[in-house]
């Protein structure tokens, strides 16, 4: 078994006065897909917000590839090979497609190899070449999360981070994406979901973590978490 790529040691964090991590630890290693499932509220966006850089937690240690990084900004954290796709998507609505892709791309390593690097987005996703010109705004929401996963594939990340990627889409949409998620990672892509919706995720990560009021309450096999008392309340009412 290789050894972990992103290891997160006893992280803390807040938000303002109020306390929503406690001690939490991960382990990921190379190119795998790893799902973080739990109830709204459980800690799970606010430690991929600490992971990429954008809340510098109160304790604990975020190690990615051998290098501590929970000290560098989020800019210096893209540099090193991580990219978040937030809840939401994010996009700027009123710029196209294509715009919203070189956007990605800016960091210094990345800029290097743009054109390459946009190439390859568009045969991962062809409808976006297709639309290139068109403001973001007006695709439709499975298109939107498409483009928000390939803006941030623009960075060339070695470590990507997706946010409740199947908010809002219909569940042929979130296969397809999730499908996307899958060639993600067999390019060599490590991926970590963060999901309130289990079961589309938990039938694409092998394993995951469970989160509940801040903290890691399970970890194992996707059918492991499935069957734990906390996803039995929160999701079927058992």
């Amino acid at each position: 078994m290789s050894a972990a790529i992103l290891e997160l040691r006893g992280v803390e964090a807040a938000h303002g006065d109020a306390q929503v991590l406690w001690g939490v630890d991960w382990r990921v290693r190379p190119g795998e897909v790893v799902a973080v499932v739990g109830p709204n509220g459980a800690g799970k966006t606010t430690t991929l917000r600490v992971v990429a850089g954008l809340l510098r937690p109160l304790r604990g240690e975020v190690w990615w590839d051998g290098v501590r990084i929970d000290g560098l900004s989020a800019d210096q954290v893209v540099e090193r090979g991580v990219a978040l796709v937030p809840e939401g998507r994010r996009l700027f609505a009123h710029m196209t497609v294509l715009e919203n892709l070189l956007l990605g791309g800016y960091a210094p390593r990345a800029r290097q190899i743009r054109r390459e690097t946009l190439r390859e987005v568009f045969q991962l996703f062809p409808i976006l070449e297709e639309r290139a010109g068109q403001p973001a705004g007006t695709l439709s929401g499975g298109q939107q999360q498409m483009l928000a996963i390939a803006r941030a594939l623009m960075s060339r990340p070695r470590l990507l981070l997706l946010d409740e990627p199947s908010l809002g889409l219909a569940p042929r949409v979130v296969q397809q994406v999730y499908e996307v998620v899958g060639r993600i990672a067999r390019e060599g892509v490590t991926v970590v979901v963060v999901e309130q919706n289990v079961y589309p995720v938990l039938q694409h990560a092998p394993r995951g973590y469970l989160m509940a009021q801040g903290r890691v309450v399970a970890e194992g096999t996707a059918e492991e978490l499935l069957c734990t008392e906390v996803v039995q309340r929160s999701y079927v009412g058992g």
